[in-house]
């Protein structure tokens, strides 16, 4: 039988031929195979990893399913300056039950830190400290937010005092199982007597309600205590006291917002235009920046188009690839076309070479992501990350995924196989046979360049970034805190019946140095704002000052300096004050003005003994507050203990004989002062770890788009090559041509990605009070850094076609 050229073979017969020819093919040109491999797995990979970390926190508490419904009450103060915090007033939500009437529900969900869990077993009391998962709420949580019940009833479980709901975790890690823990008796603090009265299921992870212990909050009337602003108290808050609502259906929240001015005159009384109750979407909470945990919707959306731009750079890669291996496959083309192939066959030729480029690319990339989620979460995790980057769920089982994968090959064979596939569908056969396709039908070099641009400016912009948050990080590490970190262990207090005994067997110890207590260390997460009243004034000042209890031995154990008067003396309650540099300035007076005048706070009032020298008592990243030290032995949580460096691990262990037999119903659980102190920059380390990730690809596909460029260079200059060579031009005259050309692209580059890198970075450092200034020296290491790059990708071959005997490449002249 006989076919005739016009033949059309069936679709199947014909895709069939097309990726059996492609595999062949592509098995031919492994270096080139690979090249597009890498470079795509490598983009598709960033790609991916960003789809899931976009898509893991958009569903944050979305599966609620009265959250289009639910808000949160928060607090804004208006005394120094305008402060949003996410807490409220302990007793606002009974106050909203009772004078409204279009919510469905209300709950009040009071956190506490640091709780310590006894429960008693066969071989004694099992002890666990629950850092920030336990909390007092009441029944009405549950039908606001959606939990899943293993055992008890929603509405009946939290209703007594001392009953507590228990995740599944929890249960089986106090009790070994679900069924064993359901009426178990836990012990809260050695002071508190809680019953499990309910099970939930394992709370999901993308949610940033991370509680797992739910004491009902009517135990608070019996402990008083546990409320750290008072039951009753309006005129302060606690950021861990939060209130939840669920308006009825119908209701709108701008009819609660008219309503709160009213609400908050009536509560609030003579001080209620220092106040106000912003009603925010739960929703929302997650991306706040106001009440957010770090990461906001613009670190999202910036990590979003990062990615994009890391899979454009692959797609890039694979045109200049492409392109450049045309010219080798140009006789290729002129037999195909000989024997009667079209330049539609030919474009379908070469589409499915990219389909099986691509899809290789998007397997690899998609097993890629899923090795590196657990080390990735386990990063944030160490690094102290309040919630995880990801999802700990198989992301090969989330059918979006394999939809996005699906979206993102098919755009990245349009886009990177169209254009080759056109160019050698193009080429004319007699010419391909004959060798003499030129460079300007396979696109010439500015398009070529102009590619190769858009990769440079990508990865110096990536390069500026990294170099800034590195500057930015080093300067947070660099800068004296103005206290000492080093050597410092601080362990939390339980209770103060036996502080004094602890201090003096401390003091015996060889290798503590200085001993402090007090209600925290210089700098911390946890600070207390007050009022007070200087001198003889008639009215408070306008602005609040951090109050910190402490005893006498706070300056010397952890280095504050004093720039006027003395320290104030040993006492258990506050016989006089110190102030620090910011507190003076506040009041628009020198440190020695100070000295010896009154001031009074929490109703105490007592003179100023001296001023210390300022310190960061946030962070470095934060303004430096006005703080007033006083001592108040009823306050203090913590113990400092400066240690001697050479006797570090032995002195601990004597600490913790110490302290079992001092306070053996409670946990050691000493922690250091610098590494704690390193928790207050989470959110850079994860933009930071981020963007030097993201660089490094960049870096790592621009090299592969160098490559391509410099290898269409050498097809399209072997000629002009062997005559230079022929005519006496020496190998650094044939090296010049290279460098003059790339030494243009980096240019061209620079100047578009200085001024956006300056721009985006600019807008990144001014949520910092003190920041560095961005000078010359970052943009001219991009710029070094970025040659460093061009020099290693396309110096060997650059060195190969100078050194190449100019006689073959002119054979055919």
């Amino acid at each position: 039988m006989v076919y005739t050229l016009s033949a059309c073979p069936p679709l199947t017969i014909m895709l069939k031929n097309y990726f059996l020819v492609a595999y062949r093919t592509l098995l031919r040109h492994k270096g080139y195979t690979l090249l597009n491999i890498w470079g795509l797995t490598l983009g598709l990979s960033c790609g991916v990893l960003v789809f899931l970390l976009i898509k893991f926190h958009l569903s944050f508490d979305q599966y609620h399913s009265k959250i289009d419904r639910t808000y949160q009450i928060t607090t804004q103060t208006r005394v120094d300056g305008i402060n949003d915090d996410p807490g409220v007033p302990f007793p606002l939500a009974q106050a909203l039950r009772q004078d409204f009437s279009f919510f469905d529900d209300v709950a009040l969900v009071s956190g506490v830190y640091n709780a310590l869990i006894a429960v008693p077993g066969a071989e004694g009391k099992k002890k666990f400290n629950e850092a920030q998962s336990l909390c007092f709420t009441e029944p009405s949580y549950f039908n606001i937010l959606d939990y899943q019940w293993l055992a008890g009833q929603p509405k009946t479980a939290l209703q007594e005092p001392n009953a507590v709901v228990l995740t599944r975790k929890v249960a089986e890690k106090y009790f070994g199982s679900v069924s064993e823990a359901l009426g178990k008796v836990i012990r809260m603090n050695n002071d508190l007597d809680l019953s499990v009265t309910g099970i939930l299921e394992n709370i999901p992870d993308n949610t940033d309600r991370r509680q797992e212990l739910f004491v009902s909050l009517a135990t608070l009337k019996n402990n008083p205590g546990y409320a750290r602003s008072g039951l009753d108290n309006w005129s302060g808050f606690s950021s861990s006291t939060t209130c939840l609502l669920t308006l009825k259906a119908g209701v709108s929240p701008q009819r609660l917002e008219r309503a709160l001015p009213a609400f908050i005159k009536k509560y609030h009384t003579t001080e209620a235009a220092h106040w106000n109750h912003p009603v925010v979407p739960f929703a929302t909470i997650h991306f706040s920046e106001k009440y957010g945990r770090g990461l906001t919707s613009t670190h999202l959306w910036a990590l979003g188009l990062v990615g994009l731009f890391l899979v454009g750079t692959a797609c890039i890669n694979f045109v200049n690839l492409a392109t450049a291996q045309a010219l080798k496959r140009s006789k290729e083309v002129g037999v195909r076309k000989v024997i009667g192939g079209t330049k539609l066959q030919l474009f379908g030729q070469f589409m499915a070479e990219t389909v099986v480029i691509t899809s290789c690319s998007l397997f690899l990339s998609a097993l890629v992501a899923e090795l590196s989620l657990p080390v990735l979460n386990q990063w944030a995790t160490n690094a102290g990350m309040p919630f995880p980057l990801f999802t700990h769920t198989n992301p090969l089982a989330d059918g979006q995924l394999w939809l996005f994968l699906f979206g993102i090959g098919l755009v990245v064979v349009l886009l990177s196989g169209s254009y080759p596939g056109i160019v050698l569908a193009g080429f004319k056969p007699v010419q391909a046979l004959k060798g003499q396709v030129s460079s300007q039908q396979v696109g010439g070099m500015s398009i070529r360049r102009s590619l190769v641009v858009v990769q440079f400016i990508i990865t110096q912009i990536l390069l500026i970034s990294t170099l800034v948050v590195m500057q930015q990080m080093r300067f947070f590490q660099r800068t004296s805190l103005g206290f000492t970190t080093s050597t410092l262990s601080i362990i939390n207090i339980p209770e103060q019946t036996h502080v004094p005994t602890f201090r003096n067997q401390l003091a015996q110890l060889p290798g503590i140095e200085a001993i402090s207590f007090c209600s925290s260390p210089p700098a911390s997460t946890t600070n207390s704002n007050n009022n007070h009243r200087f001198d003889q004034r008639q009215e408070e000042e306008s602005w609040s000052a951090n109050t910190k209890p402490a005893d006498s031995h706070y300056l010397e154990t952890f280095g504050l300096t004093l720039v006027a008067g003395h320290n104030f003396p040993e006492s258990d309650t506050a016989r006089g004050y110190l102030v620090n540099e910011t507190y003076v300035r506040r009041l628009g007076l020198k440190p020695e003005d100070v000295v010896g005048k009154s001031l009074e706070v929490w109703g105490r009032t007592a003179p100023i003994y001296g001023v210390v020298k300022d310190w960061y008592n946030r962070a470095a990243r934060s303004e430096i507050q006005p703080v007033i030290l006083f001592p108040r032995t009823n306050s203090y949580a913590a113990c400092g203990l400066r240690i001697n460096p050479r006797t570090v691990t032995e002195t601990l262990h004597s600490v913790e004989q110490l302290w079992e037999e001092t306070f053996p119903d409670y946990l050691y659980q000493p922690y250091e002062l610098d590494e704690q102190l390193t928790r207050f920059y989470i959110a850079e380390e994860m933009i930071l770890a981020c963007i030097q990730f993201f660089a490094g690809i960049a870096i790592f596909i621009g090299c592969l788009g160098l490559y391509g460029l410099v290898s269409f260079m050498v097809a399209h200059k072997t000629k002009e090559i062997g005559v230079r060579k022929v005519l006496g031009a020496s190998i650094p005259q044939i090296l010049t041509l290279f460098g003059i050309e790339f030494s243009r692209l980096i240019i061209v580059a620079f100047l578009v990605a200085a001024p956006v890198g300056w721009w985006a970075m600019s807008q990144w450092l001014n949520g910092y009070t003190y920041k560095i200034q961005l000078g010359w020296g970052i943009y001219a290491l991009s710029l070094i850094v970025t040659t460093g790059i061009v020099l290693v990708s396309v110096g060997y071959q650059s060195f190969r076609a100078a050194t190449a005997n100019p006689i073959k490449s002119l054979k055919s002249e």
